[in-house]
């Protein structure tokens, strides 16, 4: 089992507040562009799995140098390159079918997620219940966006939706690792 240092658990913490942040601009921008400019939303659309792939690739490098957590992260990033070639073939001609494609992405994510959120609870000390929520949320989103993503019932648009959650779940996460850090810092000066 890894164990985190505080500025293991710090690197942890800027990087949920960094992905909080983009994932509202990003999910804004969606929602704002997707019915008079769908050509820059197909763009962003795809751009999305790669954001999550970059930071997978970030906390790889500075949190998960080994153990089951990282091996999640490795399956997340691989799918994640998949998910936006997926995409890319398909989002111009048949956004049906890069929702659905999405879906998929949303449900491997989630579950690894999932998986990862119950590894670093453990490793952390607890504060990632939000990311455990998060990647169970994935899971039945990416669902919703295979079966209706086919039925042409959820759009691009609709991702933006799944991206605030998202962020407002690294939010949370962020918070509750920051009181962590507090009450470790108290502790120390003790």
């Amino acid at each position: 089992m890894e164990t985190y240092t505080i500025d293991s658990t710090r690197s942890l913490l800027k990087l949920y507040f960094v992905r909080t942040a983009f994932q509202v601009v990003w999910a804004a921008s969606v929602i704002t562009t997707a019915t008079k400019q769908p050509e820059v939303a197909a763009v962003l659309f795809l751009l999305y799995p790669l954001w999550d792939v970059a930071c997978t690739i970030y906390d790889l490098n500075t949190l998960s140098k080994s153990g089951s957590a990282r091996t999640s992260q490795l399956i997340n990033a691989a799918l994640g390159v998949a998910t936006a070639a997926g995409i890319g073939l398909t989002v111009f001609q048949n956004p049906i079918y890069a929702v659905a494609i999405f879906g998929v992405w949303a449900f491997g994510a989630g579950l690894l997620q999932l998986v990862v959120g119950l590894i670093r609870r453990k490793e952390v000390g607890g504060g990632q219940w939000s990311m455990i929520l998060s990647g169970a949320q994935s899971l039945l989103a990416g669902i919703a966006f295979v079966l209706l993503g086919l039925q042409d019932k959820q759009h691009i648009k609709d991702v933006g939706g799944y991206a605030i959650f998202g962020a407002l779940y690294f939010l949370i996460g962020g918070i509750l690792l920051s009181r962590k850090l507090s009450r470790n810092a108290t502790v120390a000066a003790s």
